[in-house]
């Protein structure tokens, strides 16, 4: 098809190419159409920057498409044609495998010629970690041997000797706890301390004498108070049976004052058998013995006044231990309150505002560990506040795996924020990425925020996994897969997504993310995409494949490929569009053509 040449209607010899002459062209739109057709090849070619001689595959394409236009145009010789351009296609198709078997043989090749300088790496590596192996063990039978030799010794001391031991004073050398060196040395130091540790001494003896009492005395007050009870029974018992004597004796002197009032009409001894068969049927009721239990031991509960001073002196304690520096202790003192009075936000935000602090863990910290341990096993700590701030100080201060287990056992109430702040420590911190990714992909999955799960998978690597994960669900909307490609941009994420997957249709159209990325800052990833399928026909076959997206968005495409200097991307799309069914690319001035139902038909305006 090279060699295809135009004849002029004057001309009274017949062209040739090779050694075969063509046919003279009598139609003048079969002669428009063979020089319009000769100047696609030629500007095709010039666009290339290819040398016109050897194997080249672009230049191949060239000729393929004008050959796919000639086939289209002829009728009588269509099948012939089409033929002989299959016999090409799978020739230069087994140039292309034998090639590529070249390759892969070459690769295989090179593999095996590196195999014994591999083996003699692995054995090297193999012998120095057994000298390791046997040095560890040498070291772990030492220290397994030292530890038996202090237990040993530690069992041969005597009580007598360990007391002893025990209630010897700190040597004058050694460090005084809670002070500097400068401060062990300095008097007015020392004294300050001193009174501080006799008042700490103090009110530890006041509350041991108030609030605490011996293990004897707490079994004397139980034996007491079950002797107590035991005598509330027994007096219970005896007062429902006094009760029940004054109730027949009321009876008895009321139906004898009534037998004196009717002027004895009735004879005693006629009145008194029915008066005493009336009281042989009373009885105790269980009324009267739930109202006097209720009476004795209405004293024993607790009012409502009561269990509101209980909760003044609950907060007190709290208030006490917090303004005093034991910041452990009223966290733990604040997760045991009753009814949940100080397990709320506010007290979260205390413990927050604590300033400089000495411990090894922040107070806030301590406070949401303390939750923890209050919340039942296989129960959520209520509120998404807490368990957002309680994540991020676990976060903050290196304790990773106990966020982890928060997250993986179920135990916080899962929340968009939640996740948002898992995924910002995994931008923040490259050795805890990974793990604080996957449990914001599992609290983004418990919470149906698809798109945000879509795109932890992809900043994880599982680029095949979100791919399938966006394909499965039927939720995904095109702005949800975009956003997916723009906070994770990839090459071949967004490939995948415009292309077929297991039958099933692309869930975006390439031509439509092009132009929606290009307007924001994935820019270069959609001139990467383009420029990766330039070469190899696959640009020329999406842009036909592509119906959702249309003619004149494609020409943007090339309009802004051009102008940000990429002008092969901008020549490549061009040509794909021109490929499309009926398009020629014709020189200015030249009335363009469409197919209509009979052939060609004249359109200037296509």
């Amino acid at each position: 098809m090279a060699g295809f040449q135009t004849r002029k209607a004057t001309s009274s010899k017949s062209p040739f190419i090779g050694t075969r002459a063509l046919p003279p062209i009598n139609s003048t739109s079969d002669r428009k159409f063979f020089d319009s057709l000769q100047k696609y090849i030629q500007d095709q070619k010039k666009c290339l920057n290819r040398p016109s001689e050897g194997p080249d595959l672009q230049r191949y394409n060239v000729y393929s498409s004008a050959f796919d236009k000639v086939i289209e145009r002829t009728t009588a010789c269509k099948m012939v044609l089409s033929a002989i351009k299959k016999d090409y296609d799978d020739a230069i198709s087994a140039v292309k495998r034998s090639e590529y078997e070249d390759r892969r043989t070459q690769r295989r090749l090179r593999g095996k010629a590196g195999e014994p300088t591999a083996l003699m790496y692995y054995k090297m590596r193999a012998a120095q970690l057994q000298e390791r192996i046997a040095i560890i063990e040498e070291n772990t039978a030492q220290l397994h041997a030292e530890l038996r030799r202090l237990q040993e010794r530690r069992r041969e001391r005597r009580p007598s000797q360990r007391n002893a031991s025990d209630s010897k004073d700190l040597p004058a050398t050694a460090a005084i706890p809670g002070l500097t060196l400068q401060q062990s040395v300095n008097l007015e130091t020392l004294q300050t301390y001193l009174e501080k540790l006799e008042r700490k001494l103090a009110d530890l003896q006041r509350k041991k004498h108030s609030q605490y009492v011996s293990n004897e005395v707490m079994a004397d007050l139980e034996s007491k108070m079950r002797c107590a009870l035991d005598h509330r029974d027994e007096l219970a018992a005896e007062n429902l049976t006094l009760e029940l004597r004054h109730r027949k004796m009321v009876f008895l002197y009321e139906a004898f004052s009534s037998w004196e009032n009717s002027e004895r009409a009735v004879p005693l001894s006629e009145f008194l058998p029915s008066i005493l068969e009336k009281i042989s049927h009373f009885k105790v009721r269980d009324a009267d013995y739930h109202d006097v239990i209720t009476r004795v031991s209405e004293e024993d509960d607790p009012s409502e006044d009561e269990e509101s001073k209980l909760l003044s002196d609950y907060v007190e304690r709290f208030t006490q231990l917090f303004e005093g520096g034991e910041y452990q202790a009223a966290a733990l003192h604040a997760a045991r309150a009753p009814r949940g009075i100080l397990r709320n936000m506010e007290t979260m935000d205390r413990f927050k505002a604590v300033g400089r602090y000495e411990g090894a863990l922040p107070p806030a910290l301590l406070y949401f560990q303390a939750l923890m341990m209050a919340v039942p096993a296989g129960q959520r700590l209520p509120g998404e506040g807490l368990a957002v701030e309680g994540v991020r100080s676990a976060l903050q201060n290196g304790c990773l795996e106990q966020a982890v287990h928060w997250v993986t056992q179920h135990r916080l109430t899962f929340s968009e924020a939640l996740g948002d702040v898992l995924n910002a420590h995994a931008q923040e911190d490259a050795v805890a990425a990974d793990s604080c990714l996957a449990l914001a992909q599992v609290v983004y999955g418990a919470c149906e925020l698809h798109s945000k799960a879509a795109v932890c998978m992809s900043r994880r690597g599982f680029i095949h996994r979100a791919v399938e994960f966006i394909y499965s669900n039927k939720a995904f909307t095109k702005d949800d897969c975009l956003y997916v490609v723009r906070s994770c941009p990839s090459v071949a994420l967004l490939q995948a997504l415009t292309q077929e997957l297991q039958g099933r249709p692309a869930v975006l159209s390439l031509g439509w993310a092009a132009r929606s990325l290009m307007d924001t800052q994935s820019e270069e990833l959609v001139y990467q995409l383009l420029e990766s399928m330039q070469g190899c026909g696959a640009l020329e076959q999406a842009v036909r494949g592509d119906r959702a997206y249309t003619a004149e968005g494609w020409s943007q495409i090339a309009g802004r490929c051009r102008e940000t200097g990429r002008p092969q991307l901008a020549q490549a799309v061009s040509s794909a569009l021109a490929s499309l069914r009926g398009a020629t690319r014709l020189p200015p001035g030249i009335e363009r053509t469409r197919p209509t139902g009979r052939g060609f038909r004249q359109d200037a305006g296509l």
